[in-house]
């Protein structure tokens, strides 16, 4: 077996079994990133010694007769850069933060480690994971493994390009704005947003080392990976609360069903009023809904009644400016609030939020809280809304100053590459991505399965049941060997 074209679930079953050792698996690894990692520039820190030092020492464990083997034990992973790993270094590349080095493990790397993965290195980040692009100040920019004159998506883009080329099985990302989903898109790959506060956030820049914690809403922490099992897997090892956040509730997971595709309820939006998909996204979501339907899924082209999805951006976008902008200076603000008329509308929100006005967010709050309501109730009649990812494949890079084109129209650069994505972030709600298609030039196109807060087992029982009618997951074809 080729370790490096295994999912992390079934490396750690060769592993278990003695097929393979953990060193094996993690020198396959770091020989094929020294080889192939260049182009893409998908890890910007590789722990060669800390990795094969923890891989011995998986093996030593492993050959004790009796020995409590963890669900990754052995397992070679990557982590986002922007999660604190001790020993190694932590800027979310920001500048300011290019001499830090993390003193220990954030939460989830803690867990993941407990769990027996042995850490390669870090992925590649945007400045303080604020962008759907992946170019850093600090390391550079990160390529799309399917074609490097593309974006390879962001924030999570360097742990994107890793899986999709091999470089890792598993990767750890962060995600406010689709910052796990539209890497995944993009990269022909899997990703699981969890529900709102199911995983815990210390160890995460940007909440600045030493400073007031503001992102309180909205960010949340889940895998990027090859198989909906490792999506599984993967959670089942981060989720819980670590007793530093009072938002974080102990709800179970609970067992994911083994369901069929026969007689799923499934909700498919094509297009929303915001964005229209481009003619090739478009398409793989008519495939998509065709494949389940022909399996006997009760399929139905619906959205919640009544949702106002300008409304709902804005409300998301408004919350997040609060939250990054919160202990902004005034100075600082004040150069934002003239540009309250501007035609974009992310720039309107800066503008809004700028003014830190405590009625008007406690007003977003309510007027979240009804959103909620509504996709909740809606989909007590489904067991998943089926919706595209991005409005299209991804696009060559550019600069955020530009607008972003889909089929020949131009929309404001941010306000289009969140036009999915910001919907389950501000509900909420956990979403699954899954590689279902490929644009007519040949890119992957993801589509993600959104669910009911708390309901990761049920949605991953539905992921699982579309994953069996679809492909497998497709390689890069500059990294099919």
């Amino acid at each position: 077996m080729d370790p490096c074209f295994e999912t992390a679930t079934r490396l750690a079953r060769a592993i278990r079994n003695g097929r393979l050792s953990a060193r094996e698996a993690t020198e396959a690894h770091l020989e094929r990133i020294a080889r192939l990692n260049g182009p893409i520039n998908a890890l910007v820190v590789v722990d060669r010694d800390g990795a094969l030092k923890a891989a011995r020492a998986a093996d030593r464990v492993r050959a004790k007769k009796g020995a409590k083997l963890g669900p990754l034990h052995g397992v070679p992973i990557t982590i986002k850069e922007a999660f604190d790993v001790a020993g190694l270094a932590t800027t979310s590349s920001h500048p300011p933060l290019k001499d830090n080095i993390a003193s220990a493990d954030a939460s989830l790397v803690a867990r993941l480690r407990a769990a027996g993965a042995v850490i390669l290195g870090k992925t590649n980040v945007p400045e303080l994971c604020a962008d759907f692009q992946t170019e850093s100040p600090l390391f550079g920019i990160t390529r799309n493994a399917w074609d490097e004159r593309r974006t390879a998506g962001g924030s999570t883009g360097g742990g994107a390009a890793a899986v999709a080329a091999r470089l890792s099985p598993l990767e750890l990302g962060s995600d406010i704005g689709g910052s796990v989903r539209n890497p995944a898109h993009y990269n022909g790959i899997f990703s699981l947003k969890p529900t709102e506060w199911r995983v815990p956030s210390r160890g995460h820049v940007p909440d600045l080392p030493g400073v007031t914690r503001t992102v309180r809403y909205m960010g949340v922490f889940g895998p990027l990976a090859r198989s909906v099992e490792d999506l599984e897997t993967a959670l089942r090892i981060v989720a819980g609360p670590d007793g530093n956040e009072a938002e974080a509730a102990p709800v179970p997971i609970g067992p994911a069903p083994a369901l069929a595709a026969k007689g799923l309820r499934i909700a498919v939006l094509d297009s929303n009023p915001l964005v229209r998909v481009s003619s090739d996204t478009a398409a793989v979501i008519e495939a998509t809904a065709r494949l389940l339907a022909k399996a006997g899924a009760k399929v139905k082209h619906a959205a919640p009644e009544g949702l106002d999805w300008q409304q709902s951006w804005d409300d998301w976008s408004d919350l997040f400016q609060y939250l990054v902008r919160a202990l902004q200076p005034l100075g600082e603000r004040e150069r934002f609030m003239a540009k309250i008329g501007s035609p974009d509308p992310s720039v309107r929100s800066v503008a809004r939020a700028a003014r830190l006005d405590m009625a008007e967010f406690f007003a977003v709050l309510d007027r979240r809280d009804r959103t909620i309501r509504a996709c909740e109730t809606f989909l007590d009649g489904y067991d998943a809304w089926l919706m595209p990812v991005m409005p299209d494949a991804a696009f060559i890079r550019q600069k955020p100053s530009v607008p972003l084109m889909i089929d020949g129209v131009a929309h404001p650069y941010f306000f289009a590459g969140t036009s999915y994505n910001y919907l389950a972030n501000f509900t909420g709600q956990p979403s699954i991505v899954l590689p279902c298609g490929f644009s007519r030039e040949g890119l992957p196109i993801g589509l993600q399965l959104v669910g009911k807060r708390w309901g990761e087992a049920n949605l991953l029982g539905v992921a699982k049941a579309l994953e069996r009618l679809l492909p497998p997951c497709p390689v890069p074809p500059s990294y099919a060997a």
